[in-house]
């Protein structure tokens, strides 16, 4: 990259970061999460290095992840014909007609089913970031479903054709979308003849509804795609936060409704006010979630995300997030002492020099102090 070009991209993210923190200050309906800054910074990146192709398959995302066809599976699956498949295309197909053995129940709709789809994904896998989470036999399996099913490991791309796969298989009509720097990729989903943007790497090891089933309206707080080749999504009737929203009495009422939400254990509430909010009422309206959200985050040891939408009144409903970082446990099931003995010998044989993981703390120890892991 030119040297001009590499000042102007320096500058253009140091100008998105102070807009994004001022936004979030004085927007009265601003989406609210710590991964907006990522994905427009990588937006800005991507604009330079990469391609937006007019296609759904057959893109390069982040440079080595791709999004393939996974209709050879699903057909299969429909028509109960697999004799066009490999070996490896056989292995994924028993793989996902067992999930959705266990997990699709007679007499679903095609959106329960869907939310079945998408709460086993959020909650059953984990996200890779290009470190060993599990052993795979290729590091390019973390982008198919061949992989995510059989190490339960993916990357966006991974989650996206995954959840395509399933959709296929159950006639639920899916597209998996590519953002406009080709750095992420998730799904448009058809439900009663309206599309849906979900996005389950977002919600990955939370499964908090935040992604799932919202419009392009809302997903485009942080999200960047063409909308001239992808659908519109502008369904609201399965919004899960429309869905579930409950009704207090007026805005005051908001901080009790979230304090007893949280410690109920809730990751997910959503709110409307009984007479609506009225248009001069909107800073105050802002104001009080702007708060609330500060004595959460202040107070507990997790991370509480917001945004406004609207139900199909034109009422606003206040959609919240909640992800409860106090309980994190080892991600492995490694004994404290098996850690110990690794610890052990591979200090015996580096002496003081030795680096070694402790992923209780998170942090890489060593003689040179902590240093966080990622």
């Amino acid at each position: 990259m030119k040297t001009g070009m590499k000042v102007f991209l320096i500058i253009a993210i140091a100008l998105l970061l102070v807009v994004t923190l001022a936004s979030a200050a004085v927007s009265a309906f601003a989406f609210i999460n710590t991964k907006n800054i990522k994905a427009a910074v990588d937006d800005i990146r991507g604009q330079y290095d990469m391609e937006d192709p007019q296609q759904e398959d057959d893109v390069r995302i982040a440079g080595e992840y791709y999004i393939r066809s996974t209709l050879p599976i699903s057909d299969a699956y429909k028509s109960g014909d697999t004799s066009a498949l490999d070996d490896r295309q056989k292995e994924t197909l028993k793989m996902a007609s067992d999930i959705l053995d266990e997990i699709i129940e007679e007499g679903m709709t095609p959106f329960e089913k869907e939310k079945a789809v998408y709460e086993w994904l959020t909650t059953k896998l984990k996200s890779s970031s290009n470190m060993l989470i599990v052993i795979p036999e290729s590091d390019e399996d973390c982008d198919n479903p061949y992989g995510v099913l059989k190490n339960r490991n993916a990357v966006c791309v991974g989650y996206a054709t995954t959840f395509r796969l399933f959709m296929q298989m159950m006639d639920i009509e899916c597209m998996v979308v590519h953002d406009t720097s080709t750095t992420h990729s998730w799904d448009l989903v058809k439900l009663d003849g309206e599309w849906y943007h979900t996005d389950c790497y977002f919600d990955s090891d939370e499964g908090n509804y935040r992604g799932f089933n919202v419009s392009d309206e809302i997903l485009g707080q942080d999200h960047s795609w063409n909308r001239s080749f992808f659908p519109k999504a502008e369904g609201k009737k399965y919004n899960y936060a429309l869905m579930c929203a409950e009704e207090v009495e007026d805005l005051y009422a908001i901080p009790a409704y979230v304090k007893n939400a949280l410690d109920e254990e809730k990751n997910f509430f959503a709110v409307k006010v009984k007479d609506g909010i009225a248009k001069e009422d909107e800073p105050i309206a802002n104001l009080m979630i702007q708060t609330v959200s500060e004595a959460v985050n202040a107070t507990m040891s997790g991370s509480f995300q917001y945004y406004w939408n609207k139900d199909t009144e034109d009422n606003y409903v206040l959609s919240m997030f909640y992800n409860d970082y106090s309980g994190s446990e080892d991600p492995s099931d490694i004994p404290d002492d098996v850690y110990e003995k690794i610890n052990q010998a591979v200090e015996d044989a580096f002496g003081e020099y030795s680096y070694y993981y402790d992923y209780s703390d998170d942090f890489i120890v060593g003689n040179n102090g902590f240093v966080p892991v990622g």
